[in-house]
């Protein structure tokens, strides 16, 4: 995976799932859409699913993340839970 930093400024909700930065995600999803994509068509959910990070998943989840919405390789954020680590 691509380092988030270069990144930052354009995709900064990603920046916060690829830390785990589940609180102050929680706290910028109030405004923001929960379903945006970056670059390689992930979701945040996609991301969080991928990283395993399980606390980010569930504030993903409780702001109504998709988790019918496909990544660039057609994985659903569901589907992309069976993915090998």
């Amino acid at each position: 995976m691509s380092s988030p930093c270069r990144a930052s400024g354009r995709f900064p909700l990603h920046v916060l799932v690829w830390n785990n930065d589940y609180r102050r995600l929680d706290e910028e999803l109030r405004d923001q859409d929960v379903d945006q994509r970056d670059p390689r068509g992930r979701t945040l959910l996609h991301l969080a699913v991928s990283l395993g990070y399980i606390e980010s998943a569930k504030v993903l989840l409780q702001h109504k993340a998709d988790v019918t919405k496909e990544n660039a390789q057609g994985w659903t954020g569901k589907e992309s839970l069976w993915l090998p680590a």
